[in-house]
């Protein structure tokens, strides 16, 4: 009696776990946008800056977005930065 409880049990389980496999989703691939170089270039017309955290494949970073909305990916140790950053209030 006690070995047929433990096959009808063991049978239940594996019914619940591979019943379970049909419904299981992956995963979907995440990507991210990030810098993976950066200018020294003096960037014109700047209207907003964000801080890029380095985290492989991703570089230390100034993500400054122009007026036109385009996007640049610059070195925060560039020497013109600093005072770009004080005009939009941000301090590095």
């Amino acid at each position: 009696m006690r070995c047929t409880l433990v096959i009808v049990i063991m049978g239940a389980l594996l019914v619940a776990v591979t019943g379970q496999r049909g419904r299981y989703r992956r995963p979907t691939r995440v990507r991210t946008q990030c810098c993976t170089n950066v200018t020294r270039a003096v960037i014109p017309n700047i209207k907003a800056a964000k801080i890029q955290n380095a985290l492989p494949p991703c570089v230390e970073a100034l993500v400054f977005t122009t007026k036109d909305e385009k996007q640049y990916c610059t070195d925060p140790k560039a020497a013109w930065v600093p005072e770009v950053l004080r005009g939009l209030n941000m301090t590095q």
